[in-house]
């Protein structure tokens, strides 16, 4: 309701020249002085308050508001021109000669708005529906005819007349767009920004009309001048209302952006539950029994002094500590969700692990990935597998990269893994066989090698033996002319 008391207040104060003009109490240089300053007082604040909108904005909003900045600035320039024509040549009385340069700048004036809305429909086509044309087709019609019947009435004599049916198709192809939006956002406080715009339009599209038969000696100038006028006081007061309550513009493609965020988001939140409800599990019920465990193996030596009890303690006392740094590699993971993965050499990475195996581990090639701390983990964990496991007495690794990926490929010749069971390894707590460990260290591989984007899988080796394959993001450029690729050196981000 503001909007249209503003309004009405500033129309009304822009109808007093008028009046006073009909009634013979102005002259007409003071009649068109008055009239000429309100409206360059109009653009100028309207101007004003979309610079400042559009600071204080961003994406859709910021565009919006530099399009009408330079539509402003435009209109602007084009009615001072028009002042120019009138107070050079000494006629105070509107006539065709006087909108000279007032009629091209304005046609131009209208290309940024309409490039702007042409972007918006181009991103919120998926959002449209058949239903919200309908009232833009009707309108586009029914201009559309208005238009034809007065180019075949009056006809199209000069240069002028041919820049006017420009800015009328202008003012037709923009109002088509808005009512578009009008009627996708109907319901939003969104509406208010096509509304205003809509009705500006509206008022442009009835003023061009009236320049149109104007100069062709129909009509006088007054009457579309005056419109012009109310039409500005309509974009000035909506921009000053946006202004003063900053409403809120509502795109559906930013919410789809941000819905798709959050819900990634929420998958990430549940994951991290889940691994935290794990440790947890761990921590209270696991280490508990084992800790059971482990009293009951010494007060049983302390009764029995039985060494081979204490043994067993001692054994169950390791198990527990690789159990616990099962716990610190899932908390890890907790810990580095949010950081970003980096250029890591592998090979680097397994020549490191390999010094604490005692069996021989050949690595061949070399390849680079996008991973973190934990992809140490990784390997540790198929690597730590086949050795207890899958009694292998050796381990071949390969590293290749192809296209994009880096692909890491773990073979053992132990005892291998069954078909069956091939899907369910990298679940949480798996374990089979009687030396089965935590049934941990392969879920950890599954969990790192998602994080990183990437996939793990399971091969047979022949004649026997397991291939754990890991697929990553390469990080690899070419630093050549041609499509040679190489690692890039130490001095521009890898870690070696």
């Amino acid at each position: 309701m503001r909007i249209y008391i503003s309004w009405g207040f500033l129309v009304f104060l822009g109808t007093i020249p008028f009046i006073l003009h009909k009634t013979y109490l102005i002259s007409d240089d003071l009649f068109l002085g008055s009239v000429y300053i309100y409206i360059l007082l109009c653009l100028t604040l309207s101007a004003v308050m979309a610079i400042l909108l559009a600071r204080s904005s961003g994406e859709e909003r910021r565009g919006l508001f530099l399009s009408l900045l330079l539509f402003l600035s435009l209109n602007t320039f084009a009615v001072v021109t028009v002042g120019q024509a009138v107070w050079t040549g000494g006629y105070f009385v509107l006539n065709p000669e006087h909108f000279r340069y007032f009629l091209p700048i304005s046609l131009v004036a209208n290309f940024p708005i309409i490039g702007f809305l042409l972007w918006k429909t181009a991103r919120e086509a998926s959002y449209l529906d058949v239903k919200h044309f309908v009232l833009p087709v009707l309108a586009v019609i029914f201009t559309i005819i208005f238009l034809t019947r007065s180019i075949l009435d009056i006809g199209v004599r000069n240069l002028s007349d041919y820049i006017l049916i420009g800015n009328l198709i202008c003012d037709i192809i923009s109002l088509s767009f808005l009512l578009v939006f009008l009627s996708v956002y109907l319901k939003t406080e969104a509406i208010t920004y096509y509304g205003i715009l809509a009705g500006y339009y509206s008022l442009r599209y009835v003023v061009d009309s009236l320049l149109y038969y104007a100069y062709n000696n129909l009509v006088g100038f007054e009457l579309p001048i005056f419109l012009y006028l109310v039409s500005m006081t309509l974009l000035f007061s909506g921009i000053q209302h946006i202004y003063r309550r900053e409403i809120r513009f509502l795109s559906y493609y930013e919410l789809d952006l941000e819905r798709k965020k959050y819900a990634e988001l929420y998958e990430k939140v549940k994951e991290l539950q889940e691994i935290l409800r794990l440790i947890n599990r761990m921590l209270r019920h696991d280490i508990l029994n084992k800790l059971q465990v482990i009293s009951g193996y010494i007060e049983t030596f302390m009764m029995t002094k039985n060494e081979a009890l204490l043994e067993k303690a001692l054994k169950a006392v390791k198990d527990s500590s690789d159990y616990i740094d099962k716990i610190r590699e899932l908390e890890k993971i907790v810990l580095t969700e949010g950081e970003g993965l980096k250029p890591v050499n592998v090979r680097k990475v397994i020549e490191d692990l390999a010094k604490s195996y005692p069996i021989k581990i050949n690595t061949h090639g070399l390849c680079f990935a996008m991973a973190d701390e934990a992809l140490h983990s990784v390997i540790d964990n198929i690597v730590s597998n086949a050795i207890k496991h899958g009694r292998t007495d050796r381990i071949d690794i390969w590293l290749s990269e192809f296209e994009d990926d880096a692909e890491i490929k773990i073979v053992d010749y132990g005892l291998g893994i069954q078909p069956e069971l091939k899907g369910q390894v990298f679940k949480e707590g798996f374990r089979f066989g009687e030396d089965a460990g935590s049934g941990l260290g392969l879920y950890i591989v599954k969990k790192v090698v998602d994080r990183y984007g990437g996939k793990v899988w399971i091969e047979d080796t022949k004649p026997h033996g397991a291939t754990f394959v890991i697929r990553l993001k390469a990080a690899r450029r070419s630093l050549t002319g041609d499509d040679e690729r190489a690692p890039l050196r130490r001095d521009e981000g890898f870690e070696f």
